[in-house]
């Protein structure tokens, strides 16, 4: 059995291919399941944000286990295997925890020290949860990259003065515009990202806020809490056209501006328009920033221009203690992976004893209730206090490493099954 993450970010591809093979919220459990329906995949979480898609699991065997992962994750983007050459990474078992504690911190992220990867891994462990695809190891990793997390923020200052991903769009977005003070501001998602994003237009004084989502009910909620205005069914285009600045920030899986859109809805203005795409997938097709008057944002964009203000010590320090909390994980991880030897080598214990006092029932068969009992008791005695130390000393290699191979010793020597 091993752990296994599969992944491809902002470091190690275009956004063009990540958006192919991104996983919106509404084809997460699809997914899951399509994981989970794999020969060698036992259990599955795929986290997909706005700069990566990875995929842990956890897997019978190793090799054939990465082989589905790099075939499923090909599949989705409708991409030929080598196509994944040079863009993608893997990481197995310490190194794969390792890496999403990293992830979880803040280590990872397009800016550095952001905290709302934290919310995303989060709902990422709760939908394998929900999905039935994680189950012990998952659940133990996710919940323990949370915590890791929650560690590297209180123990470190990793998020003082750090910009999120929000408002590095939206400097950019201010500085086209001169200001967003008094601008005409549509929000295209209300979600999470939509509503970090209502708040920041409400310290910056934004003039209108146009709130637009798929469901009505979630925009006509946060558009009361920021004095905003709902765009309803049909009003798109002339929100667009009435719009100074427009952020779009769904869950969606296609483009909900397009050139011919925005084309219309700036036709004939004498001001520019600002669009900032928060989206992956994106939700603003990239042709939309070739028009007469329109600056495209995107994450492209915003990767260009990230805060990189987190560095140095700070980051030595996160860095430290997600190396520990990997360390803590790997022997959990050891002493998972030998519990079926110490089952295997109680039960073979159990049959000798069994067998044993089988052998002898013709000779036991005058005894007693009470002599019976004594006789059973006597017999389990031994077996423990004879399994017990090497039970013991197998789990504390576990912390040590290297404990699998003591298994595998065990299982040679006493003819264990596997």
């Amino acid at each position: 059995m091993s752990l296994l993450v599969l992944g491809m970010n902002h470091r190690s591809t275009d956004f063009g291919l990540l958006e192919r093979v991104a996983v919106p919220a509404d084809e997460l459990p699809k997914a899951l399941r399509s994981l989970t329906a794999l020969e060698h995949v036992v259990e599955a979480t795929v986290l997909s944000t706005c700069n990566r898609v990875e995929v842990y699991a956890h897997v019978s065997r190793f090799h054939d286990g990465l082989a589905e992962l790099l075939s499923w994750l090909a599949a989705r983007g409708d991409l030929a295997m080598t196509d994944l050459d040079g863009v993608h990474y893997g990481h197995y078992d310490e190194r794969a925890a390792e890496h999403l504690f990293a992830v979880a911190s803040g280590l990872d992220s397009l800016v550095v020290g952001e905290q709302q990867i934290a919310v995303q891994v989060r709902e990422a462990a709760k939908a394998a949860k929900d999905e039935g695809a994680a189950r012990r190891v998952l659940q133990r990793l996710f919940d323990q990259a949370l915590y890791v997390s929650r560690r590297v923020r209180g123990e470190t200052d990793i998020t003082q003065g750090v910009s999120s991903l929000v408002d590095v769009g939206l400097d950019a977005a201010a500085d086209c515009a001169g200001s967003l003070a008094d601008r005409t501001v549509l929000l295209v998602g209300a979600g999470t990202i939509g509503s970090l994003t209502a708040e920041r237009l409400v310290r910056d004084r934004a003039g209108c806020i146009l709130v637009r989502n798929r469901t009505a009910e979630r925009a006509d909620r946060l558009a009361r809490r920021v004095g905003g205005e709902v765009v309803g069914d049909g009003g798109l285009r002339q929100a667009v056209a009435a719009a100074d600045v427009v952020v779009c920030c769904t869950g969606a899986s296609a483009h909900l501006l397009d050139a011919d859109l925005v084309g219309a809805a700036v036709e004939g203005r004498d001001r520019p328009l600002v669009v900032v795409d928060l989206a992956m997938p994106r939700n603003v097709d990239p042709l939309c920033g070739d028009l007469a008057g329109v600056t495209l944002i995107d994450l492209e964009t915003i990767r260009e221009v990230a805060d990189r203000s987190v560095t140095g010590d700070v980051v030595l320090e996160a860095s430290a203690i997600v190396s520990d909390e990997a360390a803590r994980f790997r022997a959990w991880l050891q002493a998972v992976r030998i519990e079926p030897t110490i089952r295997a080598l109680r039960q073979r214990a159990e049959q000798v004893r069994n067998g044993e006092l089988g052998r002898l029932s013709s000779r036991l068969a005058g005894l007693d209730e009470r002599q019976r009992e004594a006789v059973e008791a006597l017999t389990h005695g031994i077996v423990n206090t004879l399994l017990h130390d090497p039970t013991v000393r197998l789990k504390a290699l576990a912390d040590r490493g290297g404990a699998e191979h003591y298994a595998i010793a065990l299982r040679e020597l006493f003819d264990l099954d596997e």
